[in-house]
C-alpha cells in the first residue's frame, strides 16, 4: 500500500509486534490447550482464534476431496493473509473427535485473542459459542466469513446460510442474505452485519486488504 497509509492501523499494529517467520520455525505446535497453559502461567501470545465450521475439514483428519485448480483453498488463503499472525484453530467436528472445549476454556481463549475469525453455521455448538461471544462483548473483535459458493467442502452454502440466519436471530444477531461470491464482514454494536468486503476470486493480497479494512472499523 502507499506510504500515506496510517502507520498505526489496528491490523498492522498487530503484525509489527509479532516475530518473523524464521523465529517461529523451531517452536512446538501451538494448540488451544498449549495456549491455555501459557495464559494460566501468565504468558501471552498474539493470535487469531479461528472457530472452524463443522463442515470444513481442511486442517482436520477427515479425508478431503482434491481442490479444483479453479477453486482456491480459502483456509490456506486466510492463513497466508493473516501471517505472521497465527491462526489458533478450534475444530469441533462432532464425529470421532475429542470432547469440545469447556465453555470456560473457550471464553478464556476468546478473551485473550487479538482478533477472532468465525464461519457462521446453524450448528448447535457454534450457536452456543456465538451466544457466549455476544454476552461477553467479544463480537467487536470478530471477523465473519460468508464462504464463496462451493468452498469449504460445501457446494450449497446458500442453504446452510439461510438456516444460520434464522438461528442467529434467536440470539439477537442479524446476518445478511447469502451472496454466491462470499463476504468478509463484522457485526456492529446493534447486532447487524456490516463492513462487507467481497472475496470472489480470492488471493492472499485481496483477503489481507479486506481484513485490514474490517479491522480498521473495529477501532
Amino acid at each position: 500500500m502507499g506510504s500515506d497509509q496510517p502507520a498505526d492501523s489496528f491490523f498492522q499494529a498487530i503484525l509489527r509486534r509479532l516475530p518473523g517467520r524464521a523465529a517461529k520455525a523451531t517452536e512446538p505446535p501451538v494448540t488451544p490447550l498449549s495456549v491455555l497453559e501459557e495464559i494460566h502461567s501468565g504468558l501471552h501470545r498474539d493470535y487469531c482464534l479461528y472457530l472452524r465450521p463443522p463442515l470444513a475439514h481442511r486442517f482436520g483428519t477427515a479425508p478431503r476431496q482434491a481442490a479444483s485448480p479453479l477453486q482456491p483453498d480459502v483456509e490456506d488463503l486466510l492463513v497466508r493473509a493473516f501471517a505472521p499472525l497465527p491462526l489458533l484453530t478450534i475444530d469441533e467436528i462432532a464425529t470421532n473427535r475429542d470432547a469440545p472445549l469447556p465453555a470456560e476454556a473457550f471464553e478464556t481463549l476468546a478473551e485473550s485473542a487479538r482478533v477472532l475469525l468465525l464461519v457462521p453455521t446453524d450448528d448447535r455448538r457454534f450457536m452456543e459459542r456465538l451466544r457466549s461471544l455476544k454476552q461477553s462483548n467479544t463480537l467487536a473483535r470478530c471477523i465473519f466469513l460468508m464462504p464463496e459458493l462451493g468452498t469449504l467442502e460445501r457446494e450449497d452454502w446458500s442453504e446452510t446460510w439461510e438456516s444460520t440466519r434464522s438461528a442467529a436471530t434467536n440470539i439477537g444477531l442479524e446476518l445478511s442474505p447469502y451472496t454466491s461470491g462470499g463476504w468478509l464482514f463484522r457485526i456492529d454494536s446493534n447486532g447487524k452485519a456490516c463492513t462487507f468486503r467481497p472475496i470472489a476470486n480470492p488471493n492472499p493480497e485481496k483477503i489481507a486488504r479486506a481484513l485490514e479494512a474490517i479491522c480498521e472499523q473495529m477501532g
